[in-house]
């Protein structure tokens, strides 16, 4: 008798506890609503799998659902799902209780299909229930590429019909030269890098530009610092040019070790910008480089770094480290005539630095430094820039006023100059004939990267 009244007991405490939330309804009225009615990706790369989306799918309704079919449309797909925290791309029976919730996770990995142009990827998640049948559609778009992977080049040309996709190492040979042809891109993965010990001729224009960055494009890795390594100038490379391109999403842009005997640049810069590095935008030792109407912003350390002597000419660039996502009191553009080695030993050499009509700012309150504690020859001509400072220096404008240049919109990474921009008309000629766009500067030239032209 008390094990009967026991057993009704439990069965009237299951009956109280069983709530119509939890009753599955089969009503082909009850709707579900779904936090997207497309997936999207960014294009990605062939053989590379993407980071994750989510779909949130919501019962709104008072009772539980039970979803007959959740599965891709494609048998065979480049996509694939977590339900529910369960990796499979086909599940049956998932119940919503009413108020509820269920999280789908989607990832794609696109198989390559042998093209020069972007091609897109499509399927559909299909749900369906009491009768009702949804399809959520996924979308991307797929990219192939020319993978090198720990290659040693000599002599080639790199065109733009697909991206180069570096996955470890490249190295372009002792007396061998790489062409990058216009409108052509170079991507790298975590940690990968170029090491030039012969010669680069990275050649865009004003309309293709050629383009360094990281191998991932969706989400926030489309603009963050340190997914790869670097471009490195080795001793002994010479003639380099790097003319209308971008660098980006590094550790360090150009980083230039090439001493020799004279002051002949190894490495001339124009028309490119240069930004989130982790390091350094342009970092050289005892080398010969020389850039015009190039932008170099968010970095690390150093916007601009020349140590252990050299010989630097920037003409027409702007340096800002404003706004930046790094925390930096000191200097971003620094040269010195010296380098610590150990200890007790110093690598020091003469160092001859030439800026004109530039753009050094940043959040420092000094944002450029030359260091002559190697005790050896410095020369350095600063004419007609617009320095971060607190002193004066001798025919340059310095300032610490906020947006003292007049930048457009520096927090949006906009460094044209502004209507009203202090840059405007400061300038010397100096021959510098376009601006970083390759527009025509006039006879008043502007301070800076850009030449701000009025509309008539």
């Amino acid at each position: 008798m008390r094990e009967k009244l026991l057993l009704i007991l439990v069965i009237l405490v299951w009956i109280g506890c069983s709530t119509k939330e939890e009753s599955v309804s089969f009503d082909p009225n009850l709707s579900l609503i779904f936090s997207n009615d497309s997936v999207s990706f960014d294009t990605l790369l062939s053989e590379k799998r993407s980071s994750t989306r989510r779909l949130t799918v919501y019962n709104p309704n008072e009772a539980a659902i039970e979803i007959s079919e959740i599965s891709l449309g494609k048998s065979s797909s480049d996509y694939s799902l977590i339900i529910n925290g369960k990796e499979t791309n086909a599940s049956s029976g998932e119940r919503i209780f009413g108020g509820d919730s269920i999280l789908i996770l989607v990832e794609v990995n696109v198989q390559s299909r042998n093209r020069d142009l972007p091609y897109l990827v499509k399927d559909s998640i299909i749900f369906r229930w009491n009768t009702n049948e949804i399809h959520v559609k996924l979308v991307s778009y797929g990219q192939d590429g020319n993978m090198i992977n720990n290659e040693v080049i000599c002599d080639e040309t790199w065109t733009n019909d697909r991206p180069y996709i570096v996955s470890d190492t490249v190295v372009v040979g002792p007396n061998c030269r790489l062409n990058i042809e216009k409108g052509t891109k170079i991507y790298f993965e975590n940690d990968a890098i170029m090491f030039v010990q012969g010669t680069l001729k990275a050649i865009g224009d004003s309309a293709e530009h050629v383009v360094f960055r990281n191998a991932r494009f969706d989400g926030i890795y489309d603009r963050v610092p340190g997914q790869w390594n670097g471009i490195y100038f080795l001793e002994g490379s010479v003639d380099n040019e790097v003319v209308f391109a971008d660098i980006f999403n590094g550790q360090i842009g150009l980083r230039v070790g090439t001493p020799d005997d004279d002051d002949i640049p190894d490495l001339m810069i124009s028309n490119s910008t240069i930004y989130n590095m982790s390091t350094a935008g342009i970092l050289a030792f005892t080398s010969d480089v020389h850039a015009t109407n190039t932008l170099v912003f968010n970095c690390g350390n150093y916007l601009v770094g020349g140590f252990a002597g050299g010989n630097y000419t920037y003409l027409h660039c702007t340096f800002s480290n404003e706004p930046a996502l790094f925390i930096q009191d000191e200097p971003t553009v620094q040269f010195s005539d010296n380098i610590v080695i150990s200890e007790t030993e110093l690598l020091t050499g003469d160092l001859n630095v030439n800026i004109i009509n530039s753009v050094i700012w940043g959040t420092a309150d000094e944002e450029l430094l030359i260091n002559n504690g190697g005790g050896a020859q410095i020369i350095a001509i600063l004419q007609s820039n617009i320095i971060k400072s607190n002193s004066e220096i001798l025919n340059n404008f310095t300032s610490r006023e906020f947006n003292f240049p007049g930048f457009q919109n520096a927090f949006l990474n906009d460094y044209q100059l502004d209507t009203l921009a202090f840059a405007q008309n400061k300038g010397s000629d100096i021959g510098v004939s376009i601006d970083l766009t390759g527009k025509n500067r006039d006879a008043l030239p502007d301070i800076g990267a850009f030449e701000r032209i009025e509309k008539e």
